[in-house]
């Protein structure tokens, strides 16, 4: 049997073990598996109930990440991304006043058009088309976005619906919680510790149980309630022009964020071919489609590879069995329900903000930005923070590039799979409207 799963994996032949593939799998659950606490905690503000998006988490991260594992045979993860759920709560449902149904219709959609464009060159030719300095625009942009959650939530800014009115309690107690909980996960990080995101938060309930912060949320229960989300999207709101704009801004992250994580997750292993291709690849890109389509079908945003899966490929890891353990350790969550009960929504963002750190462009990669590249960056940047929206960021820095090209005559260079990119943004913007 251990031959057969060896040879199926080719866990020999890529120079890994069955204790490394072991010991990665444990490694990559612990890097995120606080996402079984964030998810449910900013999904409620949607008015999904807690139970359901605890169990549409669980559920649809092991599916997908199975899947990953047998079918796909690469070492990631996937589980609700934050870019998406938070989103979903706070603009979707919060500002353009959608139901959750609705906007589960809407992810169900992004996962279905992601999965049919896995299996064509379309994929391969946008994200060829968008030059790499807006590619790290749109993750700081992300990583604003999430940042600006955590600000909110505690209470360090003060925002009237999507409109920043200024500084807010710097301190009261959750701002206390928020400092606390980014100390203790930069101080985990420092030290190189295994599951420091989790273990941050964990720190900062206990704090925030101190101070006597409890669960603003209702309490997770291990019942049919769970159910509830089961196939409750609204797969008509496809029909309200409002909605589409939500479609693009969810298709682009899904779309998109695949690509460059498989490219940079792998670089310089061994799990990519001579050519430095990824085998695969097109199984992987499909596996992400299918995971959002399950998570809208369980009852939660966007399923997404995540980057904490760097983790078990930097401790050896190669092969879809990490996956394989990483989707059997997530679905024995069900049984630590009394313990996530444990943890207010509070104790997370101090995480949440150092996950928004984490998608910044590096130092050295900053040092290579042209002043152009500097501006159109520096725009997406301002745009999501001043209007709570991607959508918008990615229009300001698509619509930067396309102007600056044509001021300086050099618009027959501009790929047409950009432009079109940039008029699809700016239609959506105003449809929503």
């Amino acid at each position: 049997m251990l031959q057969k799963i060896d040879s199926y994996f080719g866990i020999t032949r890529m120079g890994s073990s069955f204790k490394i593939e072991l010991f990665a799998g444990l490694s990559t659950f612990l890097s995120l598996s606080y996402i079984f606490v964030v998810n449910p905690a900013i999904l409620s503000e949607a008015g999904i109930s807690t139970s359901v998006a605890f169990f549409a988490t669980i559920v649809g991260s092991v599916i997908a990440t199975l899947l990953m594992g047998l079918w796909a045979r690469l070492p990631f993860a996937l589980a609700p991304g934050l870019e998406m759920n938070a989103y979903i709560a706070y603009v979707v449902v919060g500002v353009l006043g959608f139901t959750w149904q609705g906007a589960l219709g809407a992810v169900f959609w992004v996962g279905v058009l992601t999965f049919i464009l896995s299996f064509t060159s379309l994929r391969t030719n946008i994200i060829k088309a968008i030059p790499d300095k807006l590619k790290s625009g749109l993750a700081a942009s992300v990583g604003v976005f999430l940042m600006l959650i955590a600000l909110k939530v505690s209470g360090l800014l003060a925002y009237e619906g999507i409109e920043v009115k200024g500084i807010g309690l710097l301190t009261s107690k959750e701002a206390y919680i928020f400092y606390v909980g980014l100390a203790l996960v930069l101080l985990f990080r420092h030290f190189k510790v295994r599951g420091s995101v989790l273990f941050s938060i964990i720190g900062a309930a206990v704090f925030a149980h101190f101070l006597g912060v409890g669960q603003p949320i209702e309490p997770i229960r291990l019942s049919s309630e769970m159910l509830d989300g089961t196939f409750a999207f609204d797969l008509g709101v496809i029909f309200d022009p409002k909605i589409w704009s939500v479609i693009i801004v969810l298709f682009i992250l899904d779309f998109y964020g695949p690509i460059a994580k498989f490219i940079g997750l792998t670089r310089n292993t061994n799990i990519v071919d001579s050519e430095g291709n990824l085998p695969r690849m097109k199984e992987g890109l499909a596996v992400d489609g299918i995971g959002t389509v399950i998570g809208a079908a369980t009852g939660t945003s966007n399923l997404v590879t995540y980057v904490e899966s760097a983790v078990g490929i930097g401790e050896g890891g190669r092969t879809g069995l990490v996956a394989v353990v990483v989707a059997v350790l997530m679905s024995l969550f069900l049984f630590l329900i009394p313990l996530i009960n444990l943890i207010p929504v509070a104790a997370t963002t101090g995480a949440l903000f150092f996950v928004g750190l984490t998608i910044f462009p590096s130092r050295k990669e900053l040092k290579s930005y042209t002043k152009a590249d500097v501006i159109a960056v520096a725009l997406m940047i301002l745009v999501t923070f001043f209007t709570f929206g991607l959508d918008k960021a990615m229009f300001a820095g698509f619509a930067s590039f396309v102007v600056l090209f044509t001021v300086l005559g050099k618009w027959r260079e501009l790929n047409p799979y950009l432009v079109g990119s940039t008029i699809i943004l700016l239609v959506s913007i105003i449809l929503s409207k």
